[in-house]
């Protein structure tokens, strides 16, 4: 695993790794901030 780490950092791959997972990352927290307001959004049409 390490030998693999060392080629990624030195190609520069490290980066790409990085920010896909960034990305991903991001990505997740849009869809859950989403369904969170969508469930609050239920909630008040349901308390009404």
């Amino acid at each position: 695993m390490h030998q693999l780490t060392e080629l990624l950092r030195q190609d520069g791959k490290i980066w790409v790794v990085v920010a896909v997972m960034g990305i991903v990352l991001l990505g997740w927290l849009v869809y859950l901030v989403g369904i969170g307001h969508r469930v609050s959004k239920i909630k008040r049409r349901a308390y009404r």
